[in-house]
């Protein structure tokens, strides 16, 4: 589904798991479009767990998380879209890293 974006998250505690959806829905979602959430638990890896959901939506949009991201530009959606819709060639984004404030 092209108006689908879905996060697909790997989750095994409830406390992260709550804050990283507390940021999902506060991101702005671009009028027609849909958004949609896939947890997983108790999966036997992260691998397996993110096929599983990868399985479990339709979306053409899919980001694959961990329940401790928190993702904190509220157009996080209207950017990753533009930036797939700028060019046929690409066909996936990644980050890894983190960063921590003491």
């Amino acid at each position: 589904d092209e108006k689908k974006i879905c996060f697909i998250i790997c989750a095994n505690d409830d406390l992260f798991l709550e804050e990283c959806l507390r940021y999902l829905y506060a991101l702005e979602t671009p009028e027609g479009m849909e958004m949609e959430v896939v947890e997983i638990r108790d999966a036997v890896s992260m691998a397996s767990g993110y096929n599983e959901g990868m399985g479990a939506s339709d979306a053409k949009y899919k980001v694959y998380l961990h329940q401790d991201v928190f993702l904190i530009n509220r157009h996080f959606i209207y950017d990753i879209v533009d930036i797939f819709k700028s060019g046929k060639e690409i066909g996936m984004i990644g980050l890894v890293g983190n960063f921590e404030t003491f």
